[in-house]
C-alpha cells in the first residue's frame, strides 16, 4: 500500500508559543508539510523559520515589520504583506490551518477558510470569544471544520468524541498560575510571569493569574459544543495533569489527563481522528490528582468575562480589545494589577449598542483598545 501525500498546513503564528511548538509536530512526521506561515513582527525568528522549512508562502502581519523586510523572497520562500494572508489560508491545496496567532487579527481569515470548506485547528481564542457564532455557522453551511488546540477544549472533545454520546456537563480545569501563590499587595509583572506549570506567552500567562483566560475559555466553550453557560464549570487544579471532564446523562464522568505540554493538543488536532506517538507517559504512582472549587473571587477578571460572554453580541469583542490593552499596560508596569479589571469593567459598562457582524465586532474592539488607552493615560 502506498504511503498517502502529507497533509498541507497554513501555519499562523509560526513565531509565537504555539507556533513554535506546532513547528516541533510537524517536522517531526513525515504526515505533514507546512506549505504557508506567517508571523507578526519577529521577523529574526521568521527568517530562521523559513530558512529551515522553506515554505512557498509567507507573510508578516505587522505592515511596519513587512516595510522593514521588504516584499522580497526568501529562497524559494514569497514573502507577502498583511492584506494576503486571508489568501494564503483559504488556497485551495491547503489541508488544514492551524491558527496559532494571538488577538483578532485571525479572524477574518479563519473566516473565510472556513467558508472555503477548511478545516481550521485553533488555539486562538479571541476569534471565537468575539465571534463564535458566526465562524460556526460559516464551518456549518460550507462544510469546514473547527478543531480545538486548546489544551481544555481538546479534552472535553476528545471525551465526547470518545463516549459519542452528548455532554449533560463540561468542566474544565484552571492551574490558576501564579496569583495562587501571590501573598502580597503588589504584583510585578515578572511575579506574574513565572507561571509555575505553563510555558506560555506574556498576555495569555498574564490572563491565566487575572482569571481572563478561564473566562475566555468558558465564552470558547459555549460556542465550540453548543453549551449553555449554566452547565460549564470550572475548577482549580494546580498541577495541570487533569485538562477537562464532561459528564454524561447517565451520571457517568470522563476525564482527560496528559502531562502540560501542549504539543500533544497541537498533534491531536493536526492527526484528527488518529493520534501520533509521542513521548509524553505519565507516572500513576506518585500523582496528586485533587480537584478544588476554583476561587472566582481570587481572579479579578473571571466574573466580567462570564458577564460579558452571557450579555453576547458586541460585547466579548469589547471584553477582548480592552483586556488587550490593559494587560499590555501591566506589562510595561504602566499600571498596577488590580487596575486591570477596572479598566475593562469601564469600557464593557460604556460599549456602543451596535448590530452584531463581523464589521461591528472589528469596529468594538478597535474602540474597547483605544477607550481603554484612554482610562490609562
Amino acid at each position: 500500500m502506498s504511503e498517502r501525500p502529507p497533509k498541507n498546513i497554513c501555519l499562523m503564528g509560526s513565531t509565537g508559543s504555539i507556533g513554535r511548538q506546532a513547528i516541533d509536530v510537524i517536522t517531526g512526521s513525515r504526515n505533514f508539510r507546512i506549505v504557508s506561515m506567517s508571523a507578526h513582527s519577529n521577523t529574526s525568528l521568521f527568517t530562521k523559520q523559513i530558512k529551515k522549512i522553506k515554505p512557498e508562502t509567507a507573510c508578516i502581519t505587522n505592515s511596519e515589520a513587512f516595510k522593514k523586510y521588504g516584499r522580497t523572497t526568501a529562497g524559494p520562500t514569497k514573502i507577502f504583506p498583511p492584506e494576503k494572508l486571508s489568501a494564503l489560508c483559504s488556497d485551495k491545496k491547503i489541508d488544514i490551518v492551524l491558527a496559532g496567532s494571538s488577538g483578532s487579527s485571525a479572524l477574518i481569515p479563519i473566516l473565510d477558510a472556513l467558508s472555503k470548506g477548511k478545516t481550521v485547528a485553533i488555539a486562538n481564542k479571541e476569534p471565537i470569544v468575539m465571534a463564535g457564532d458566526i465562524l460556526c455557522a460559516a464551518a456549518k453551511k460550507h462544510g469546514g471544520k473547527i478543531l480545538p488546540v486548546d489544551s481544555e477544549h481538546s479534552a472535553v472533545f476528545q471525551c465526547i468524541e470518545n463516549s459519542k454520546a452528548p455532554a449533560e456537563k463540561i468542566y474544565i480545569t484552571a492551574s490558576g498560575g501564579a496569583i495562587l501563590g501571590a501573598g502580597r499587595k503588589k504584583i510585578s509583572p515578572e511575579f506574574i510571569l513565572a507561571h509555575p506549570v505553563w510555558k506560555m506567552g506574556k498576555k495569555i500567562t498574564v490572563d491565566s493569574s487575572t482569571g481572563m483566560n478561564k473566562g475566555l475559555e468558558v465564552i470558547e466553550a459555549h460556542h465550540l459544543f453548543a453549551m449553555d453557560f449554566s452547565k460549564i464549570k470550572v475548577l482549580l487544579h494546580p498541577k495541570a495533569l487533569i485538562h477537562g471532564m464532561v459528564e454524561f446523562a447517565d451520571g457517568s464522568v470522563s476525564a482527560y489527563l496528559s502531562a502540560p505540554d501542549m504539543r500533544i493538543p497541537i498533534s491531536y488536532a493536526l492527526n484528527y481522528p488518529q493520534k501520533m506517538k509521542m513521548r509524553n507517559f505519565m507516572d500513576f504512582s506518585n500523582m496528586n490528582l485533587t480537584l478544588e472549587k476554583y476561587p472566582a473571587e481570587k481572579f479579578i477578571c473571571f466574573k466580567l468575562a462570564l458577564e460579558a460572554g452571557k450579555k453576547g453580541g458586541l460585547y466579548p469583542a469589547s471584553l477582548v480589545g480592552a483586556n488587550e490593552t490593559a494587560v499590555s499596560a501591566f506589562l510595561a508596569k504602566r499600571i498596577p494589577f488590580a487596575r486591570i479589571a477596572h479598566i475593562i469593567k469601564k469600557t464593557l459598562s460604556e460599549t456602543p449598542d451596535m448590530r452584531y457582524n463581523i464589521p461591528n465586532v472589528l469596529r468594538i474592539e478597535k474602540w474597547a483598545k483605544e477607550y481603554a488607552e484612554k482610562l490609562i493615560k
